[in-house]
């Protein structure tokens, strides 16, 4: 009997567990594919799967809209999750560049529904 509830508990915290980190959006960079900029503050970033994942930055990125623009990762390395506080830096031809932080990651398109 024991060793059952043992069983169920365990089964059912991994099932949890694994439904909280699945909700979790995680763009590796080695993984984007594309990205284009819906306003100077937010992006939807593709990657080769073709998940889209909305991607707010803190503040104004002024460039970020301009069709030239030029994205320079300055903290977010292969293999890691993009996220919050990362470093992005935007250029774009004659206007030199801005840096901008990232201010949160969602998986889907802006006004997608919740999967």
């Amino acid at each position: 009997m024991k060793a059952t509830l043992f069983i169920t508990s365990t089964v059912a915290a991994a099932t949890i567990v694994t439904q909280v980190f699945a909700a979790e959006a995680c763009l590796q960079r080695n993984r984007l594919q594309s990205w284009r900029a819906i306003d100077n503050s937010t992006m939807v970033m593709t990657d080769i799967e073709m998940n889209q994942y909305t991607v707010h930055m803190k503040g104004r990125c002024s460039n970020l809209s301009r069709p030239d623009a030029r994205l320079v990762y300055r903290t977010w390395t292969s293999l890691d999750c993009l996220q919050s506080g990362d470093i992005i830096a935007v250029t774009a031809v004659g206007l030199g560049t801005v840096t901008c932080s990232v201010a949160n990651v969602q998986a889907g398109a802006p006004g997608a529904p919740p999967a």
